[in-house]
């Protein structure tokens, strides 16, 4: 007797099949709006779930500060705890780079690339241990960082459970460390309505 036929579900994308021409790219351009539409009231809604950021605009951290935000408000949470980690550990890793000087021949010297490249390859852990127990960044950032990363290994593992809710929790570890490592406020305060520097206190 013939084995009898099974159902199966399967997952079918043959857009990218489509011939590339104008019209079909209308077509694509019509069908992501519409997608997009459909879920800018949720997307609008989870705004207000973000703290606010004054961050300071330089180093490479801030597009990836900027995209992991937007994964959230997108909807993206899987993909939003994964790059909070990756922002996390970027901001641990450019905190080591402005800090760190080699003395050599009784004078002091800022590492070149290369060599900031190769201490980069050290476990990030071991990074984080070193700037807390020299004082560049506190305790609290510490245990920050170091839960981001955890709940980050969870999802780059595939392993995670709570998409939405640990995605809002890895957007609020990651702006713990923010505020210890980029915020303006670390430099800055608001007095009389005016950005000035800390340093300027009457």
């Amino acid at each position: 007797m013939p084995d009898e036929p099974q159902l199966t579900t399967i997952f079918l994308d043959l857009l990218p099949n489509q011939p590339q021409n104008e019209e079909t790219r209308q077509s694509f351009q019509q069908m992501l709006r519409l997608r997009l539409e459909s879920k800018l009231p949720q997307a609008a809604e989870r705004i207000w779930d973000l703290p606010p950021a004054m961050v300071k605009a330089q180093g490479e951290y801030l597009s990836l500060l900027i995209e992991a935000r937007d994964l959230y408000i997108l909807g993206h949470f899987y993909s939003c705890v994964a790059m909070c980690g990756i922002v996390g550990e970027r901001l641990v890793k450019d905190a080591l780079r402005t800090t760190v000087f080699v003395q050599r021949s009784g004078s002091l010297e800022k590492p070149s690339d290369v060599a900031f490249d190769q201490l980069e390859r050290v476990e990030v852990n071991g990074l984080i241990r070193f700037l807390g127990r020299v004082g560049l960044i506190s305790n609290g950032a510490v245990k920050a960082v170091n839960d981001l990363l955890e709940l980050r290994n969870q999802y780059a593992h595939a392993r995670g459970k709570n998409p939405q809710p640990d995605a809002l929790q890895a957007i609020k570890l990651l702006d713990s460390l923010v505020a210890e490592t980029v915020s303006v406020f670390n430099e800055f305060e608001i007095k009389d309505g005016s950005l000035v520097p800390r340093s300027q206190r009457s």
